[in-house]
């Protein structure tokens, strides 16, 4: 089952539109991490999962959100609020106090997935405006896809293209 995780679009509602367009009924659940710039009622969220960021005005985001299925127990949140600019402590502690596989955050505008006290952390990087090591692909975001006994982590461009080399495994 496949999950698509974006953030910080930072206003730019074309590619994020393009986005939902590209995977609405193809993935299981579309996540949007914070700091649109859009407002709530905007017609994307209806598809979209979102959470508010710092640089989100309206206050009907949720500031957080537990979501559960089937397949996967997840708990999303932009990062602003727990403080992930300095580090991953804090949303450690969070996340250890809750019953969930996966923790998806934005914020840093720096993508990265890793196991963490034995949960995937999944941050997508900003679609509109990367930083780090990865800011030359001008964008980026993830699809998790959950096994029975695995996660798998694949990046994106803008353009919807796989990065070949930021593509990862993690044991469940």
């Amino acid at each position: 089952m496949d999950y698509l995780i974006v953030s910080d679009t930072h206003g730019d509602r074309k590619i994020l539109e393009d986005i939902v367009n590209h995977y609405q009924g193809h993935v299981k659940a579309m996540f949007y991490n914070g700091d649109s710039e859009l407002n709530r009622s905007d017609e994307l969220f209806d598809t979209l999962l979102p959470v508010i960021g710092n640089m989100d005005s309206d206050p009907m985001f949720p500031d957080d959100r537990d979501y559960q299925d089937e397949y996967l127990k997840l708990y999303q949140t932009h990062g602003h609020l727990v403080h992930t600019e300095m580090s991953l402590n804090h949303l450690r502690e969070v996340a250890a106090k809750k019953d969930v596989d996966v923790v998806t955050s934005g914020h840093t505008h720096m993508l990265g997935a890793e196991m963490i006290d034995g949960k995937l952390f999944v941050n997508p990087g900003s679609i509109s405006l990367p930083k780090g090591p990865y800011a030359y692909l001008k964008g980026t975001y993830a699809i998790l896809s959950i096994e029975p006994e695995a996660f798998h982590v694949q990046f994106y461009t803008r353009d919807m293209q796989p990065v070949s080399e930021l593509s990862f495994d993690f044991k469940r």
